[in-house]
Formats: C-alpha cells, sequence, structure tokens
C-alpha cells in the first residue's frame, strides 16, 4: 500500500511537471513574431552582474535564460548604467521585459509584474562593532544607504517612514559611504549584501540582521505586452524544486565559497529558499511528516544547534502577557578572536559557547543564537534578579573555562517582563543594559531596572 502510494505520488509529480504548457493562439502568435528587447543592469550581484569574461550573468540572468528556453522566447539584452535607466527604458517602451524586480504598484501605469519566481529577506548592514539589529524598527531614526528606487527602497520606505534614507545609485555605493562611516547603515537582500561585503573587501562591515519583509522577485514586462507576461507566468509555475535549487546553490554556495566573511547568513539563507521551493513544489500533497521536520531544521541554528532567531521570537510571542527575564549574552571580543585567530577559531568557540549553555539550561528556560555572537535566554516565570543569579554562574563557568584558543569572557544584560510589557521594549532594555555591560569593562551582569535613576 505504501509502495503504491508512492508510486501515485511520483507519477503525479511527474504528469504534473511534465505537462504541456498550454499557450493560446495568440501568445503562440506572440511567440513566432516578436523578438524581445530585455533590459538589465550589471550592478546587483549576485543577481545581475558581470562574470569574469565580462558577460552578464547572476542568480536573475540564470532565471530569465531557463524561461527563455522553455518557452522558447527570442530575444537579446541591453546592459543599462543604472536601474533608473532601466525604468525609463521599460515606460518608453525602448525595452520591453527587465527581470530583477518585484511588484510595484506606482509602476503600473506603464508596465505589469509576472508571478514571483524566488524570494529573499531584506538585511541590513552596518560597521563590524555595531550591535545586532533584532528588527527593522531598530533603524528608525537613522541615516540609511540604499540603491534608489530598488524594491528594498520602496518596501521599505513604505512601511517604515521614519528611517532617514539616503539614496544612491546602487548597493556598493551604499557600502562605501558606510565603510566611510557616513551613514549607519545599508539595506538589500540579503544574498546581495553578503557577496559585497566578501567579494568587494568591506571587512569593517557585517550584517547585522534582517528584516520580516522579503523581497519576491519578478519580470516586470512593458504594459501592452500581456501576451509576454501571461506566458511567462505559465512557465514559472512549472520551474522545478530543483531548478531553483541549482541556481541558489550555485550563485550562494561555490561562487561565494572561500571569500565569505561569515557563512551563517548563506545557510540560514538557503534554508528558507529551500523551505519555500519545497512548498510551492508540494503543496497539494500529504508531506505533513516531512514538513515538521523542515519545519524543525528551519528554527535551528546550523551552526550551534541552538534555536534559531525565529524559534526564539514565536517563543517570545507566546510569552505575552507572562512574567519573564530575558538575558542578551554577547561574547566579549569576538571581533577581535576572528581578527587573530580566523573565523574558523571564531566558529569553534561559538560551538563550544553555545554548548556550555546548553548544559548549564534548566526547567522553564530557553536559549537561542540571536545572532552573531549573541545569544538569548528566556526564563519563564524568574524576576530580574533572580535571572542575575544564574547569569553570573554562568559567566564564572565561561570565565573560567578552557577553550583552548584563548580565554573568552561575556557580558550580561538582563530585564524582566510581566503581563502589560511590550516585548519590543523589553528586548531593547536588555539590549541597553548588555551595552553598558560592555561600556563598563565587559566581563559583567547588568539588569536593566538598576539602569533608571
Amino acid at each position: 500500500m505504501i509502495i503504491k502510494k508512492i508510486l501515485l505520488i511520483t507519477l503525479f509529480i511527474f504528469s504534473y511537471l511534465n505537462a504541456d504548457t498550454n499557450l493560446t493562439a495568440k501568445e503562440e502568435a506572440f511567440l513566432r513574431n516578436t523578438n524581445i528587447n530585455a533590459i538589465s543592469t550589471a550592478t546587483w550581484a549576485p543577481l545581475n552582474m558581470y562574470n569574469d569574461k565580462k558577460q552578464l550573468s547572476g542568480i536573475c540572468i540564470d532565471f530569465w535564460e531557463l524561461l527563455k528556453k522553455k518557452a522558447n522566447i527570442k530575444s537579446q539584452t541591453i546592459i543599462a548604467k543604472d536601474w533608473n535607466t532601466v525604468l525609463s527604458n521599460i515606460e518608453n517602451k525602448s525595452a520591453d521585459i527587465t527581470f530583477g524586480t518585484s511588484f510595484d504598484s506606482k509602476k503600473l501605469s506603464y508596465a505589469n509584474f509576472t508571478t514571483s519566481y524566488i524570494s529573499f529577506p531584506i538585511a541590513f548592514a552596518t560597521l563590524h562593532d555595531e550591535r545586532f539589529i533584532p528588527n527593522s524598527s531598530y533603524l528608525e531614526g537613522k541615516t540609511v544607504a540604499v540603491g534608489e528606487n530598488y524594491s528594498s527602497h520602496i518596501i521599505m520606505k513604505k512601511n517604515f517612514p521614519k528611517i532617514n534614507f539616503v539614496p544612491v545609485k546602487n548597493t556598493e555605493e551604499a557600502l562605501k559611504l558606510l565603510s566611510a562611516e557616513k551613514v549607519d547603515a545599508v539595506i538589500d537582500i540579503l544574498p546581495v549584501i553578503a557577496h559585497l561585503i566578501s567579494h568587494k573587501g568591506y571587512y569593517n562591515l557585517k550584517i547585522s540582521g534582517t528584516s520580516k519583509h522579503e523581497v519576491n522577485m519578478t519580470l516586470m514586462i512593458r504594459k501592452d505586452y500581456k501576451e509576454l507576461k501571461s506566458i511567462l507566468d505559465k512557465y514559472i509555475i512549472k520551474i522545478t524544486a530543483m531548478e531553483k535549487e541549482a541556481i541558489i546553490k550555485e550563485w550562494l554556495t561555490v561562487k561565494f565559497d572561500k571569500r565569505i566573511i561569515d557563512y551563517k547568513y548563506i545557510f540560514q539563507a538557503l534554508i528558507l529558499i529551500f523551505i519555500i521551493v519545497l512548498f510551492y513544489t508540494f503543496k497539494k500533497m500529504d508531506l505533513k511528516k516531512y514538513n515538521e521536520k523542515i519545519e524543525k531544521l528551519s528554527k535551528i541554528d546550523s551552526l550551534t544547534n541552538l534555536n534559531n532567531r525565529q524559534a526564539i521570537d514565536s517563543k517570545l510571542t507566546k510569552l505575552k502577557g507572562k512574567r519573564f527575564s530575558l538575558v542578551l549574552i554577547d561574547i566579549d571580543h569576538f571581533k577581535e578572536i576572528n581578527d587573530i585567530y580566523g573565523h574558523k577559531s571564531g566558529d569553534e568557540i561559538l560551538i563550544e559557547f553555545a554548548n556550555i549553555l546548553k548544559t548549564n539550561l534548566k526547567k522553564n528556560q530557553d536559549i537561542g543564537r540571536w545572532g552573531g555572537e549573541e545569544f538569548l535566554l528566556i526564563y519563564e516565570g524568574q524576576t530580574e534578579s533572580q535571572a542575575a543569579i544564574i547569569a553570573n554562574d554562568l559567566k564564572y563557568i565561561i570565565e573560567n573555562h578552557d577553550f583552548k584558543i584563548r580565554k573568552v569572557t561575556a557580558s550580561f544584560g538582563i530585564s524582566e517582563a510581566n503581563k502589560d510589557s511590550d516585548i519590543k521594549n523589553v528586548l531593547a532594555n536588555a539590549d541597553n543594559a548588555l551595552y553598558k555591560a560592555k561600556e563598563r569593562g565587559r566581563n559583567q551582569v547588568i539588569i536593566s531596572s538598576n539602569l533608571i535613576s
């Protein structure tokens, strides 16, 4: 019976993915009679960029080439100097389509958008010594450089109008401003920021967090080419999980190999993409147990095997209205460890540090990797003072532990929540206490309420 069910599911997948794409007579005529003028920048690596042979390449380019092959589209591509040039060419019909963008209702007067073919989270880059950014609201009041009219710019400007945006021509220009300390942060999608930081040598910068908002990549088509939109929509849903995985794996692993500064973000992005791909491919099937395993995987940090930020955020949401205390922990001088001993040694210390925290975990306590070298402990039903006793015990264990590579210490910030507390404020209080612990010399425990005069 089980074998029969597997065979039926396999047959269903095969039939679905290999079924003919039913084009209308009008769509078929459009493909026969139309030569498509595509346009793209080469300034949004690794989505669109020049390769070693000065040819246009990247994630979005690969998806376009795949769709062209599937639909038998005749086309050539113009390379524009910047994104605003792309938009003006689509608007005046000098070009017919561009590959790497997201839906924007303001452009519907001159363009249509296809179904999304892949999604990426928006990420924040800061100077290396800045603290972790738990969510987008932490950027309010800050100066944030962003590619003008980029999808990330449009999405974040709409949702966070209090951020002081500094529009520039592309993300590389934004990172130059950040590296020169002329802005507080840079935003763009995760693979773009990770690629530029590693490949352009911005070793004083880091990815400090991601937004809950994502950029859903689509193709933008001139308004009057409705047949082209409907053709591409039909072929986008036929892109298989294997085809998507091959493109993403190529650009987010092989091309980043040996030079990426911080692998954790890429691994987390790949897990998210993998889940999305599986969902859209198998959403009509009964794969409950398999999805449960994937769900569990998505909530585990790939390096330390602790809960990741997504899992911790979920836990905090469930605790709203209850009493608990938070302990935010940051490994002291971690940048120095990476700079002197290398990132491999830094990862070894993170793993050992996480093992210490897990070993000393007690009932009604949860722990996760909050980001980078920061960890968050949740103590249910406990006050700040009770949490401080446990934190001081951990501080003593850590400073006396043999990490082999070098002596390691940590700083602790503690805050308490009650039934009326806003989770965002509780996190901010713990972060402020941690900052004060760092400011006062590190390797100490600070309680948030003690900072109030």
